[in-house]
């Protein structure tokens, strides 16, 4: 399956080597074996057994109680999960509300119910049908019912019907043309074409059913936090912290083993490691704030035995966002231009780790491999070629003498410095860039506002499917398609690429389409990057990963005092 093709700690390790610990050599295993995902229509008639406790050797038994705190580096935006996009949003919410499936927990590979008990798929693999158990309860006592299931579905998939956003939701859900209920216990989901990222889709923490019951009395759930899962929220104090509960009612029997979690509201970097050192939280934050390279070797050395360091991929890129509206934005010459003068592998030298990407996962079964993209023009070393054809194209472009622009980025953490070497890059091709970090919030808004020229910023998707990534960030409209980026040529190969039923057919159309993209630069890829990730050695049954957001999910996790 997808995940085994690129999550494989080893493998990750060499590209972090460098600020690592000196140790003798891994042997680098050999190639993956495993085949991308095959097409819906083969999937299983029926799902996976609902997720019980993940059981325990003898001498590693699971224990009840205690409180685990951890850091977050800002409060989420909102309570709406639906609405919202970022680490910090994840980090407080996942644990709260619920979605029809999951990742399992620790074995990543497998996707197992959570809401839904089962679900059967049709034999061409074209509609879904999921059934939910009696008893549910919201964290309001309120019984949860299917229309809570239907409509969540329906202002995810069309959020504008519902005057809503879905900047994950709407791009996950993209294969779905309708929902139906189908009595008092089971929705089914027709999709428009069968699609072998479905159910992975569906089950990375983001497509989440919440109350209709509020929805509809208020619109929207920005400042309620009532969901169906492990924990819900006890005490909110914004920019302190957030404390959630144990759900004595949860419907999962067994689960939750902690009685609660406290997640602290830690903006500064520095203050932020020295809690997790001193033992005021015992597990980072997530995302590109959760701990630098340098913090991590700190971790290692002094605190061994005490705590351990997670290294894992993060289906996430750091990339220079250009608004392609605003002049001369607007002129792919000018785009192509940064597109050759940036350094990649001066950034994974700042960053401290990462690796050299194009706009699809290269970690993935799916992605150019850095061998192929080392290749490329604007990715060769060294850069003197590059910065040529880059400074011609400025002169085609009419700024030969440069420009002035302004870059956001989010402050503090590997983003503002990675802001730093964009700012430096520009200037070798003339382009003078003044820096405006401001809080990831902040920067949300602008971007959604579309008020910004470039935004330096760290992208995650859910997946790393390329389905999920054209949808989320390329396809005309897409939810966090802030670029104004549209070319019918590119939604006709997305949408090629997406209902390709053999796998040479697809990474032909992605092939093109990866030229297609390098052509028009809808925005530039800096780097790809890994996560670290930090616990103390007391926390037990965690495993990071895939991706920045899984992490959040803290239901099997236990404490050993």
């Amino acid at each position: 399956m997808y995940r085994k093709a690129f999550i494989a700690l080893t493998i990750l390790g060499l590209l972090l080597s460098s600020c690592a610990p000196a140790a003798a050599p891994t042997p680098k295993p050999a190639p993956p074996t495993s085949a991308p995902p095959k097409p819906a229509a083969t999937a299983p008639a029926a799902s996976p057994a609902a997720p019980a406790p993940t059981p325990k050797p003898a001498a590693d038994q699971s224990r009840y109680g205690g409180i685990l705190n951890r850091a977050n580096y800002e409060d989420p935006p909102s309570f709406d999960l639906q609405q919202e996009q970022t680490a910090p949003a994840s980090l407080a919410l996942f644990n709260v509300y619920q979605g029809l499936a999951r990742q399992h927990p620790v074995d990543h590979d497998k996707t197992v119910p959570e809401l839904a008990e089962k679900w059967e798929v049709s034999p061409d693999g074209t509609s879904y049908t999921f059934k939910f158990p009696r008893g549910i309860k919201w964290h309001d006592g309120t019984p949860f019912t299917v229309e809570d299931v239907k409509y969540s579905l329906d202002r995810m998939r069309t959020p504008r019907e519902f005057k809503a956003r879905s900047p994950r939701g709407e791009a996950l859900l993209a294969a779905v043309d309708r929902s139906e209920v189908l009595g008092e216990d089971s929705i089914k989901m027709t999709l428009k074409y069968p699609s072998a990222s479905f159910l992975l889709n569906i089950s990375t923490g983001w497509v989440v059913v919440e109350p209709k019951h509020i929805l509809v009395a208020k619109g929207d759930m920005k400042t309620d936090l009532v969901g169906t899962g492990p924990f819900k929220l006890k005490q909110y104090m914004p920019n302190v912290s957030l404390e959630l509960v144990k759900n004595p009612d949860h419907h999962i029997k067994g689960l939750p083993y902690l009685d609660g979690i406290k997640m602290f509201t830690i903006k500064d970097d520095s203050s932020r490691f020295a809690a997790f050192r001193t033992g005021q939280v015992k597990m980072t934050a997530q995302g590109s704030k959760s701990m630098t390279p340098t913090q991590a070797e700190i971790v290692r050395k002094d605190m061994a035995g005490v705590a351990e360091v997670y290294l894992h991929s993060a289906q996430s890129r750091f990339t220079i966002m250009m608004n392609l509206e605003v002049e001369p934005w607007n002129n792919v010459k000018v785009r192509k231009a940064v597109d050759l003068a940036l350094d990649r592998q001066a950034a994974i030298k700042v960053n401290g780790k990462g690796v050299i990407g194009g706009h699809f996962d290269p970690l993935g079964p799916w992605g150019m491999k850095e061998a192929e993209v080392v290749k490329l023009p604007g990715f060769r070393q060294p850069k003197d070629a590059d910065i040529a054809e880059a400074r011609k194209l400025m002169a085609e472009a009419g700024q030969a003498s440069g420009f002035k622009t302004k870059v956001v980025s989010p402050v503090g953490g590997a983003q503002e410095r990675m802001a730093v070497v964009v700012k430096d890059q520009l200037a070798k091709i003339g382009i003078a860039a003044e820096l405006q970090p401001v809080e990831s919030a902040v920067l949300v808004d602008r971007l959604r506002k579309r008020n910004f020229e470039v935004v330096s910023y760290s992208y995650a998707d859910s997946t790393g499917d390329p389905t999920e990534v054209m949808d989320l960030f390329y396809v005309t409209g897409a939810g966090q398609n802030y670029s104004g980026f549209s070319d019918k040529e590119v939604d006709g190969l997305a949408a090629k690429q997406a209902r390709a039923i053999d796998e040479r057919t697809r990474r032909a159309t992605l092939a093109e389409l990866e030229k297609k993209l390098n052509d028009l630069v809808p925005w530039v890829i800096n780097l790809w990057d890994l996560r670290l990730a930090g616990a103390w050695a007391e926390i037990k049954n965690f495993k990071p990963g895939p991706g920045t957001h899984a992490p959040s999910k803290l239901d099997q996790v236990w404490l050993a005092k």
